[in-house]
């Protein structure tokens, strides 16, 4: 088969978690069974490796990765990650990624990683690669953006995870590309209670704004607790919200504190029950206990992503 260096997640159809990671791949699947999924594409791992070749970096960093161990991953971290970021993508992957944003009616974008292992049913590397939001749908940015999250395969916390399971180091990475969704409201739904492990048990949370708030813990989002069978609401309890608003340098998204949304829930409980009919249906899709991020715009319920709950 020929190399594929960027395809439309709505035009996957033989490629697999080894071309699309863990993430690029859970979207894929989610958008061929009708799910509201951003448009996007995927960067596939393909491009990783073609990419390190054209840059003569290959032999590099898989010396260094041979190399790691727990007293000194905080070096070879930044070596390799330098050595990412020095490089240029070859033409064919460039002109790749250029054909797909010009498709896109988008004028931000999300960057996300999506490395091999990522979001799997034994390994989650949550929060340990990078991603980057509201970004200018212009092609010069989003590259290098895209060899950023590249790069942050190479993250300390992602070298010492790997080094923990015996996970490789340059196992490769996928990078997904998406309209970027103008959230008012952003969530995570777990199918089964993460602490207790009731089956019967489903546990939301959400806050006002960017998913990135909830997931990255910078709040303490409203949380409601809602019984599987019958979508009865039998707890929930007020957050320590803050929002998110556009300002700052090159459309950057950064964090206010509101007057008048602080001490009120963000979703309605009827929001609520709808969000966990959807999620109900992804756990069934994926036949397992289902880890799934959200957000609201205009009423409107996107998917960002779903993983195997892993803890």
């Amino acid at each position: 088969m020929d190399k594929v260096f960027a395809v439309p997640l709505d035009g996957i159809k033989d490629l697999t978690i080894r071309e699309l990671g863990g993430k690029g791949y859970s979207l894929a699947i989610l958008l061929d069974n009708s799910f509201n999924i951003p448009e996007g594409f995927v960067v596939t791992s393909q491009a990783f490796f073609e990419f390190l070749e054209h840059n003569n970096s290959l032999g590099m960093i898989s010396d260094l990765a041979s190399e790691i161990g727990i007293e000194n991953f905080t070096v070879k971290s930044k070596e390799m990650k330098d050595i990412v970021l020095a490089g240029v993508f070859p033409e064919e992957i460039s002109c790749e990624i250029g054909n797909q944003l010009g498709t896109m009616n988008a004028e931000n974008v999300a960057v996300r990683s999506s490395a091999l292992s990522e979001d799997s049913a034994n390994l989650s590397f949550a929060g340990l690669h990078d991603t980057f939001l509201n970004m200018k749908a212009e092609l010069n940015l989003v590259l290098e953006t895209v060899k950023n999250c590249l790069a942050s395969l190479f993250n300390e916390r992602a070298l010492v995870y790997r080094l923990r399971k015996g996970v490789p180091y340059l196992e490769g990475m996928a990078v997904i590309v998406q309209r970027m969704i103008p959230a008012a409201v952003s969530g995570t739904t777990f199918t089964v209670h993460p602490d207790t492990r009731k089956e019967n048990m489903l546990v939301v949370e959400c806050s006002w704004g960017l998913g990135e708030t909830v997931v990255g813990g910078k709040v303490t989002p409203d949380r409601f607790i809602v019984r599987k069978d019958d979508l009865q609401i039998i707890d929930r309890r007020l957050g320590r919200k803050k929002i998110m608003i556009k300002g700052g340098k090159n459309g950057t998204i950064e964090v206010a504190t509101p007057t008048n949304k602080q001490h009120i829930f963000c979703a309605n409980d009827d929001l609520i029950r709808n969000i966990c009919k959807v999620c109900i249906s992804i756990e069934k899709l994926f036949l397992s206990p289902q880890d799934i991020e959200w957000c609201i715009s205009k009423d409107e319920i996107w998917i960002l992503q779903s993983r195997a709950i892993t803890v």
